[in-house]
């Protein structure tokens, strides 16, 4: 039996779409779909690198470069966020698989990738959503509507707490929702055990993610 990657269908109807996934011996159009969703995060963040720097004024001091290297000082910054995008999908990706690996070794590092492929899906089409607040606020695409950052701003600078509560948001909880269906679907543990360590292990990437952007 085969299981199909369909990353909306998933997304939006995860109790019937990962119902089949424990008993599949093969996972079908999984690696071109996490190839395509691989140039999708370089695109996006790319793209939300350079409305960052156009409205929000996310951007290096450039003094003492010529008007005509400008265009070209800022398209670098754009294509190197965009890497940095891309290392952080494969991060996600196949790094998120290998924390949960030691809780969920019955499911298996191949479809633990396969699961939080669906996580970062749902990641992407939040900052997709997030772009046109970018220009609307003036703000960068870190102060997100769609999360509790906007609400930990008010009582405090912490930079570590903010990059934390501004990665706290819906998309992370359906994320999380849906990456929960699919582990239970393809385990044996506990109902409690599957929500412990999904949200848990969860919370640990967001403080590591967290503590990368403070510390350097």
């Amino acid at each position: 039996m085969s299981h199909s990657m369909r990353l909306v269908l998933g997304s939006f109807k995860p109790f019937s779409h990962f119902r089949p996934l424990q008993s599949a011996y093969r996972l079908k159009g999984s690696w071109w779909r996490i190839f395509l969703l691989a140039i999708v995060a370089f695109l996006v963040v790319g793209i939300t690198s350079f409305m960052n720097i156009k409205y929000a004024g996310e951007m290096p001091e450039y003094a003492g470069i010529v008007a005509d290297d400008r265009l070209l000082f800022v398209l670098s910054e754009v294509i190197t966020d965009g890497l940095l995008g891309l290392i952080t999908f494969v991060l996600l990706v196949l790094g998120g698989a290998l924390l949960y690996w030691p809780f969920f070794q019955e499911v298996g590092f191949k479809r633990l990738a396969y699961i939080h492929s669906y996580v970062v899906f749902i990641l992407l089409i939040g900052m997709v959503l997030q772009l046109p607040f970018i220009p609307f606020l003036h703000e960068p695409s870190l102060v997100s509507p769609y999360s509790l950052g906007v609400y930990v701003d008010l009582i405090t600078n912490s930079p570590f707490w903010l990059y934390s509560s501004y990665s706290l948001s819906i998309f992370l909880a359906w994320g999380t929702f849906v990456q929960y269906v699919a582990l239970k679907q393809s385990t044996t543990h506990a109902k409690r055990y599957v929500i412990f360590w999904t949200i848990g292990l969860n919370l640990v990437i967001v403080a590591i993610i967290a503590y990368m952007r403070t510390a350097f």
